[in-house]
């Protein structure tokens, strides 16, 4: 995924609009001639539902435009509606349009074959004519009472009884709501409470869960040791924003609206929980709700459980969502490096962590050599083999607080910095950035990649630069231009080489 954002002249011919690209549409460079377009692509539908709900930042326009090419969408015409609902239920106001198909379900359609004139004609009238008069609901239901257990979508007129069908005009019936029905079957999948997202640092979470953990003055794990709400879900929201587990947020809420303190939570392969009642998700059981109460359990105790076990069900697979949309918001999906959005946003709360704290945090921007000639020589495949590979190899050699984050076509920054400082007294981590970007570097030049294949013009070779807080740059834009800038003249001695600014080289003490 790569992002494109360019200046807003004040007389332009059209308001400021966020265009999000689905799949191979064909339209990038003509569009990127717009001065006033913000231009985003995705590769699925599902990135681009994350896309239009986190904007870049608060300059992004508010009008977005998401374009998708019709060969990334399935031809059931439910399955097409139900993406442009999904879409209005993130941003009510978003204009839909289809690259080379006409579709009623889209606001518009467009032609690869389009000069930018016309395109922009075209866009100008969908946006005109999306219909921003029925707002798109949610709700769940349980897989187990539908036949066909699939993601479902309501039509507006299925709402319609005989009654209304036989309404006078001087009383219409009531226009339904398009509803998105949601009905989680995850033939497999690793529920997220197996993995607290509370091992991350304390940037990560601000940067992906849009809140300062320190800051917040209530948080979901204060709820746990109060009397709680009867029927009250904010503990499992609160729980869910700071990327907590919400099984023991929903354990004290049970308890609470049961009038008990004994339900206790199990794991399915526990000794007792064949008592319990299972917490099933898609085919998964997350867990069981057990209670050694066996006569309450025996009267009307197991119906009370089973009715919690089902609330509880639609809170993992909402829990669930959030997660895939978090992850496509912040993820490179090919390379599983972090995008852009990430690296600006970690960087600069990085900056503003490591000015109170008087710690330095260094950046290196890099791309590889030649790489255009090798993507047009072998084709796409290789040189998204050639991109994954390139993070893994550098992931290989970082330190687990450092961030590798993919910012262009092949275009890597990554970030170097230990919010909590060096682990052992005396020790001096910094030193090791530039030893650590070399033996990258070094790995780089000696890696075989399997796709290019026994003609391949030798191996690859990057050309980076490396830039340090305070001295380079003052925030995260001035820091990324002084690497990017070390790095532009790595490349004009003659590529394959690293070269440091001033304050990066005075962290890392290089000896000459």
């Amino acid at each position: 995924m790569t992002t494109s954002s360019t200046s807003r002249p004040a007389n332009s011919a059209h308001n400021p609009w966020r265009v999000i690209l689905v799949g191979r549409t064909g339209l990038d460079q003509v569009l990127r001639r717009d001065a006033n377009i913000e231009l985003i692509r995705t590769r699925e539908t599902i990135e681009a539902i994350g896309e239009l709900g986190d904007p870049i930042d608060h300059e992004s326009p508010a009008q977005a435009i998401v374009i998708v090419n019709a060969d990334t969408l399935e031809d059931e015409p439910t399955q097409r509606k139900r993406f442009v609902n999904a879409l209005r239920l993130v941003d009510p106001g978003v204009c839909t349009m289809i690259v080379n198909d006409s579709d009623d379900a889209f606001d518009g359609s467009l032609r690869r074959s389009q000069p930018l004139d016309e395109l922009i004609a075209s866009i100008h009238d969908a946006i005109e004519r999306a219909d921003r008069s029925a707002p798109v609901t949610l709700r769940y239901i349980n897989p187990d009472d539908l036949s066909d257990p699939i993601d479902q979508i309501t039509d507006p007129d299925s709402g319609r009884d005989e009654e209304s069908e036989s309404a006078t005009d001087t009383e219409p019936a009531a226009e339904p709501k398009p509803e998105v029905t949601v009905v989680v079957q995850n033939d497999s999948f690793e529920h997220r409470a197996q993995h607290p997202f509370e091992d991350e640092d304390d940037i990560h979470k601000q940067v992906v869960m849009g809140l300062d953990p320190k800051n917040t003055p209530q948080t979901a794990s204060t709820h746990l040791h109060q009397a709680p709400v009867v029927h009250d879900d904010e503990p499992l929201v609160l729980a869910m924003l700071k990327g907590k587990p919400i099984l023991d947020a929903a354990l004290v809420q049970i308890n609470a609206r049961l009038g008990r303190s004994d339900i206790t939570l199990a794991k399915p392969d526990e000794p007792g929980a064949m008592l319990g009642v299972p917490i099933v998700v898609g085919d998964q059981n997350v867990g069981v709700l057990c209670c050694d109460d066996e006569r309450w359990l025996n009267t009307n105790g197991r119906a009370l459980l089973m009715t919690h076990a089902s609330w509880l069900s639609a809170w993992v697979r909402l829990e669930i969502q959030q997660s895939q949309l978090r992850k496509c918001a912040f993820t490179d999906s090919l390379t599983g490096a972090w995008n852009r959005r990430y690296c600006e946003r970690y960087l600069e709360a990085a900056i503003k962590q490591a000015r109170s704290t008087r710690q330095t945090v260094t950046v290196m921007v890099f791309d590889i050599d030649s790489f255009k000639h090798y993507n047009d020589t072998y084709g796409h495949s290789a040189g998204d083999a050639i991109l994954s590979e390139t993070v893994s190899l550098l992931k290989s050699v970082i330190r687990p607080s450092d961030r590798v984050c993919r910012v262009g076509g092949d275009e890597f920054a990554v970030i170097f910095y230990e919010p909590t400082g060096p682990r052992e007294a005396g020790s001096k981590p910094l030193e090791s950035i530039y030893q650590i970007a070399c033996r990258f570097q070094h790995q780089i030049c000696n890696h075989r990649f399997p796709k290019l294949g026994t003609e391949a013009l030798g191996t690859l070779t990057i050309s980076g630069g490396l830039a340090s807080f305070p001295w380079d740059g003052h925030d995260a834009a001035s820091l990324l231009d002084a690497a990017d800038r070390c790095a532009m003249e790595s490349k004009r001695q003659g590529k394959n080489a690293i070269t440091l600014g001033p304050g990066a080289e005075s962290v890392c003490h290089l000896d000459r």
